[in-house]
């Protein structure tokens, strides 16, 4: 079992395959970054997010919402690269979360009974994806 291994990583070296996966695995790592630097500029963190700053500022949360939506939608694609889980449909799910959350802003209607519910949901995704990432590892 051993030599097949170094056969098959060797194969995926010298193809590509293993630059894809690790570029892959670290644009999706930039991209919670990005999604954690969000929740902590709006004080969104887990457990008892606080909508005040998020309101105070909402002009520059919606700005911020658009470009992380921007930055996500190209990522679903680049995730089939990742071998081993299935991180795909949870990118495909923060981005339609992302643009709830921006909708829910636009609108003072929404903002009062979604809000939280959005938060909520994109907080679900994000560890859902967090957990397996944790389960991958550079080749």
């Amino acid at each position: 079992m051993g030599k097949l291994k170094v056969l098959s990583n060797t194969f995926n070296s010298l193809t590509g395959r293993s630059a894809r996966h690790n570029r892959a695995l670290r644009d999706i790592t930039d991209l919670l970054a990005e999604i954690q630097r969000f929740y902590s500029i709006y004080n969104l963190q887990e457990g008892s997010p606080k909508f005040e700053s998020l309101l105070a500022k909402i002009g520059y949360a919606k700005f911020d919402l658009t470009n992380l939506a921007y930055h996500t939608r190209p990522m679903i694609k680049t995730s089939k690269d990742i071998k081993g889980e299935k991180i795909s449909p949870i990118i495909d799910e923060i981005s339609n979360e992302l643009e709830d959350l921006r909708r829910a802003l636009m609108n003072p209607a929404l903002r009062k009974t979604h809000l939280r519910k959005a938060i909520s949901e994109l907080h679900k995704s994000v560890t859902n994806l967090q957990d397996k990432l944790s389960k991958i590892e550079y080749q």
